[in-house]
């Protein structure tokens, strides 16, 4: 372990006893006041919404992840930290790659959003690929379920999720905030650091962050010697941001830089390197002409590169996507008692894998979408209706080139009744149709990371989606609850699957199917030690369904504020008439406490994850887990601000568990018990 881990630990390990300590009460220091409730989910504005309502104004069903809940809950990926979140999962590739699943999908089905822009990653492509997006900076969650959010594009068929951060900030603010924090978690020798320094002064903002982190193998099971091998992790994050506000409106401008080297489980050495350096800008326009509210004009670049190393010193295959964005909101004032936003959405992405074991050629994607959501209050509560138009090109640039064009219509319809003050009716349909993305049609070769052998279809069609949803839910001071039920069927549905066909890659040999999965080796050549797994892309009609429910209750215990919460969510997949589809979330359902008093704070979560056995031809089945995790937390108020002094556990029970949406579930189990402690000072 290195010097600087050493003294980190040191410093960090400490920090449960402070919290405890008599020395903090006999201290020079004043304990916080009382800390208020936390806000009730409906106060928060979600700023992927264009019309920036709250969650319980929306028809269609959102999860936000902000303030206290979000530190409980942040992880070394976007995947990690959603990953217990009502209908959310996560694919882990281990620690270092980690992509939100949404109700059973995921890859390019779920948009990952920065500040309301794409992360500008190839995460889509595999899922041992990192979202470029760092959780350690953000300040709010948001998840929007279902083939719902127009405006970002017609892709995004089971849900976004935007990570927001102060980068690009709403309004300016004079004076100076910072906020530095750092922790240690056992159970992969774990340092990390983060900062935020904003600056106002006048109409002028100006905003630095950084973050990084450092975690070696992750423990599986209860022995210190048990770790999980070429698991390690070391990411840094950083940007740079400046924003000037007017009369007229706002400009602000954003450089963020993203690096990442983490371990592939799978393999005995193989890890990836990847950077990605992006910039953005967002200009706003308060009532430019007559009948418009604003004008808003969003725009960003990235470029990305990743190298698979088989070993240190032995670069592989080499990934790289330079990526640019634009998007033209128009938000125009009521008309016929219609509110609504038209906006025009470009995206072009370059792509390349080069190197001896690049599965996928270059390849050029062109996209350019038309959208329009209109929004209108009724006596009764409100209805929204949606419309966008895409015309997407996707051309492969290989030895033999080929080029495809989609023109997917998307529509939406939702209507939300008021049932009194408390209760929400709520009922959202929408028919959406997304193109096929690169890698499903031109796949063709072995993918070191994944170790599988990846076959694409150049005639894959359109995915036509029908989805319907029906919620019912209550807010209150005492008691909140919420139940959600979701159908779709999804005609042309492209997934990836185990192939048992006794051929090479390329289709020559004898056909021989033996009930179990083809190996070939990097040749394509079929063999029962091959080192690659063989996988097709391929369509079917599809159905998924599937509930989710919470419900929680707030008490008062003499001075503690006490709030209890009990949830649930279940999806099924298939094929209709074949078979399940594979890596599809198992059902789940848990509990949590969560308490404050004065300047101290704590929470209680326990999850039960059941046995997956509704599993695809091939593929194994993975048993129940459950997972227990703890956190206290205590405030102290400094001359200069404030510190939070917070110690937690995650997996207390040490259970041995696997993700079943995980493509190694069979190789890398998730880690085992971890002491996780740290600071925060704000000022």
């Amino acid at each position: 372990m290195s010097f600087h881990k050493r003294i980190l630990r040191a410093q960090l390990l400490a920090v449960p006893g402070l919290l405890f300590s008599n020395s903090v009460y006999a201290a020079s220091l004043e304990a916080v006041p009382a800390a208020a409730e936390t806000d009730p989910i409906e106060t928060i504005v979600i700023t992927a919404d264009p019309f920036a309502r709250t969650a319980d104004q929306l028809t269609q069903p959102s999860e936000i992840l902000a303030g206290e809940a979000l530190d409980r809950k942040r992880g070394l990926s976007l995947g990690e930290t959603l990953e217990n979140e009502l209908g959310v999962s996560s694919t882990d590739f281990g620690r270092g790659a980690g992509r939100p699943v949404i109700r059973g999908q995921g890859g390019p089905r779920v948009l990952n959003l920065h500040n309301g822009m794409s992360a500008g990653d190839v995460s889509d492509v595999s899922s041992d690929h990192s979202v470029s997006i760092d959780p350690a900076q953000a300040e709010q969650i948001e998840i929007l379920k279902g083939p719902a959010t127009l405006i970002y594009g017609s892709g995004a068929a089971a849900g976004v999720v935007n990570v927001v951060d102060q980068s690009l900030p709403a309004q300016a603010e004079e004076g100076l905030r910072a906020r530095i924090g750092a922790s240690y978690a056992s159970v992969a020798d774990q340092p990390a650091a983060s900062g935020r320094i904003e600056y106002g002064i006048g109409q002028t903002l100006f905003n630095v962050d950084a973050a990084w982190r450092d975690a070696d193998d992750y423990r599986i099971q209860d022995a210190p010697s048990d770790e999980l091998e070429n698991s390690a992790v070391r990411t840094a994050s950083g940007s740079a941001s400046v924003a000037q506000f007017g009369a007229m409106g706002s400009i602000a401008a954003r450089y963020g830089r993203f690096d990442s080297r983490y371990g592939l489980p799978n393999e005995e050495t193989a890890f990836i390197d990847l950077e990605q350096s992006r910039r953005d800008i967002e200009a706003r326009l308060n009532r430019p002409i007559l009948g418009l509210e604003s004008l808003r004009l969003r725009y960003g670049s990235s470029q990305y590169e990743h190298i698979e190393f088989e070993d240190a010193g032995e670069p592989g295959t080499r990934f790289t996507n330079d990526q640019k964005e634009a998007r033209l909101e128009l938000l125009h004032e009521p008309f016929a008692d219609f509110r609504g936003v038209i906006g025009v959405h470009r995206r072009d992405r370059d792509f390349a894998a080069l190197g001896d074991e690049a599965f996928l050629p270059p390849s050029r994607s062109r996209g350019l979408g038309v959208f329009v959501v209109e929004h209108r209050p009724t006596s009764f509560g409100s209805i929204e209706l949606g419309f966008r138009s895409d015309e997407d090109r996707i051309s492969s640039q290989g030895q033999a080139p080929v080029s495809r064009r989609f023109r997917p219509l998307t529509w939406s319809g939702g209507v939300s009744w008021e049932l009194d003050q408390k209760h929400h009716l709520k009922f959202y349909a929408t028919r959406s149709q997304r193109s096929p993305v690169a890698e499903e049609l031109f796949s063709f070769g072995p993918h070191l990371a994944s170790s599988s052998f990846e076959r694409g279809d150049r005639n894959l069609e359109l995915e036509t989606s029908q989805n319907f949803e029906l919620a019912l839910d209550r807010h209150g001071e005492v008691w909140d609850w919420r139940v959600n039920v979701f159908h779709q069927r999804i005609a042309d549905y492209i997934y990836q699957k185990e192939v048992d066909a006794g051929l090479n890659a390329d289709g020559t040999g004898v056909m021989l199917a033996d009930g179990v999965a083809d190996r070939v080796d990097e040749d394509g050549t079929l063999t029962p030690q091959g080192e690659f797994l063989l996988l097709d892309y391929r369509s079917g009609n599809a159905r998924f369904w599937g509930a989710e429910a919470e419900v929680s209750r707030n008490w008062s215990i003499g001075l503690t504020q006490v709030q209890t919460r009990i949830f649930a969510d279940w999806v099924r997949g298939r094929i209709i008439d074949q078979e399940n589809l594979p890596r599809i979330t198992p059902a789940r359902w848990g509990m949590a406490v969560h308490a404050h008093r004065g300047p101290l704070s704590a929470s209680l979560d326990w999850m039960a994850v059941q046995k997956q056995d509704h599993v695809a031809a091939l593929e194994s089945e993975t048993d129940g887990y459950e997972m227990l995790s703890a956190r206290a937390e205590y405030a102290l108020s400094l001359r200069y601000g404030s510190l939070s002094l917070f110690l937690a556990g995650h997996n207390l029970l040490d259970q041995e568990a696997r993700r079943h949406t995980s493509l190694i579930k069979d190789t890398a189990p998730l880690p085992g018990i971890s002491v996780h402690s740290g600071f925060e000072w704000r000022i």
